[in-house]
């Protein structure tokens, strides 16, 4: 699973960003909309809704959990200092798709009998071992949620972040600054496709 997180401060457009990585394939994007208002958020989801709409790609804003449901949008990503994934449950819906990023345990403990449907563990902080370690911990506490690596994530580091224990990553500024974005983004799925047939595989065993 490869989620593009928008860049603002990268050289290309947010919307072109968008274009791009849904040209390539990738089907789940987050806005991230530090540094700009909830009419910029909303002209861009107008401009960038049909090309996500014909390619069935999720679209989530993090954290704005309101103006996910003004816009209609499939959902949110939560920081530990927004809303609770509980209240954005009962704004958003029972349909709604809901990650929240972790960085240690206590904060996974707190999760437990959620109603939520992935965990975002920053790698840049947490580097590769700090990962694992959460990879392992929601193993044995049987915690069946997703485990997705973002925040810092290169090319380079999908392979260890996968065999870590992760069930996909999530790729911003790796691809927005790269000098063709679709190009990187076929790479990263290319990969990633290679974990999901290997999974796709144990399931069937």
């Amino acid at each position: 699973m490869l989620q593009y997180v928008t860049d603002a401060n990268a050289k290309r457009s947010v919307e072109d960003q968008i274009k791009d990585v849904l040209a390539a394939g990738c089907n789940w994007i987050t806005i991230d909309p530090s540094g700009m208002s909830d009419d910029e958020v909303k002209s861009l989801i107008e401009k960038i809704m049909p090309a996500c709409l014909e390619k069935q790609a999720f679209l989530l804003i993090k954290d704005r959990v309101q103006l996910a449901k003004e816009c209609n949008v499939g959902g949110t990503v939560l920081s530990q200092e927004g809303v609770t994934p509980s209240q954005a449950r009962m704004d958003l819906g029972a349909a709604a798709v809901i990650g929240v990023e972790v960085e240690n345990t206590q904060q996974i403990d707190r999760l437990v009998g959620l109603d939520m449907d992935y965990v975002v563990m920053p790698y840049k902080t947490l580097g590769l071992d700090g990962v694992k370690d959460l990879c392992q911990y929601m193993q044995q506490k049987e915690m069946e949620l997703p485990r997705v690596a973002g925040i810092g994530v290169g090319y380079d580091d999908i392979a260890p972040l996968m065999d870590a224990g992760c069930n996909g990553v999530a790729m911003s500024e790796a691809l927005a600054d790269a000098p063709d974005i679709a190009v990187e983004t076929r790479k990263a799925l290319s990969l990633l496709k290679v974990y999901e047939e290997k999974e796709q595989a144990r399931l069937n065993s």
